[in-house]
């Protein structure tokens, strides 16, 4: 019986929500892997034969964001099986799941299944609301049943097919602005505990490292007073075309 690692860089919490749904579906003990702060650390992973690597991240413009690329380098198998998921605000994941698939695939390991979750935009709640709810957490169950059915019965393709274009599309251009404490702020701090690249000053939470940013928006969704906002936010169109274009629900989508 193979071990089973969950890898997953979840700065919201909705990549290791569905991960971890995933996993539940395998029906025995998993090893979780959170590499959300995992950016400036010099840990190797390296699994073997009898592991199975589902590794999950978020989508930012359509790709696996470069933070998260640099991170799986240090992520190996040596024939070890694999499952690439990606976790997307509704709209599109477009490329990412070709682009993790091409990185596990480089790094070791054969990807025998895919996944394209849903989970809350980070840029507005308006987008994907909620998600993953508990519709997706069953289908995500139900994904590493089949999964783990795949397996056991050794009847799994090593190395499937799955939506997206190479050369991939151009990801997030560099950006100067970041989350900024606002009135509402009281220092309770919960924005620095929550950033994935220490942009934020730990004694004063209003000074932040604008060129760290990842623009993930953890610490807006963190914080319970409404204190951190983007001032004259340069994302303001690109909210209002998901707002207005992006609510209706989209589905997780599931290869094998």
């Amino acid at each position: 019986m193979k071990n089973i690692h969950l890898f997953y860089f979840s700065p919201t919490h909705t990549t290791k929500r569905t991960l971890q749904g995933i996993g539940k579906g395998f029906g025995r003990e998993v090893i979780e892997h959170d590499l959300t702060f995992a950016c400036e650390s010099d840990e190797v992973f390296n699994l073997g034969e009898n592991d199975i690597a589902i590794v999950g991240v978020p989508v930012y413009a359509g790709r696996v964001p470069e933070i998260v690329t640099n991170i799986l380098k240090r992520v190996h198998g040596n024939n070890t099986l694999a499952v690439a998921v990606v976790v997307y605000g509704n709209r599109a994941f477009e490329d990412a799941l070709l682009e993790l698939k091409n990185i596990l695939k480089e790094n070791g390991f054969s990807v025998i299944a895919g996944g394209a979750f849903i989970g809350e935009h980070s840029y507005t709640k308006k987008v994907g609301t909620k998600r993953p709810d508990n519709n997706d957490i069953e289908i995500a169950v139900n994904f590493g049943k089949k999964i783990d059915e795949l397996v056991r019965e050794n009847s799994y393709k090593n190395d499937i097919e799955v939506p997206g274009n190479f050369p991939y599309r151009d990801g997030i251009p560099k950006m100067s602005f970041a989350p900024m404490a606002n009135d509402n702020c009281i220092y309770c701090r919960k924005c620095w505990s929550v950033c994935p690249v220490g942009a934020i000053d730990q004694r004063k939470p209003d000074i932040v490292q604008v060129e760290k940013c990842i623009r993930c928006y953890a610490c807006v969704k963190v914080c319970t007073f409404d204190g951190r906002e983007i001032p004259n936010n340069p994302l303001v169109k690109i909210i209002n075309y998901l707002e207005t274009n992006c609510t209706d629900r989209k589905e997780p989508e599931l290869f094998y």
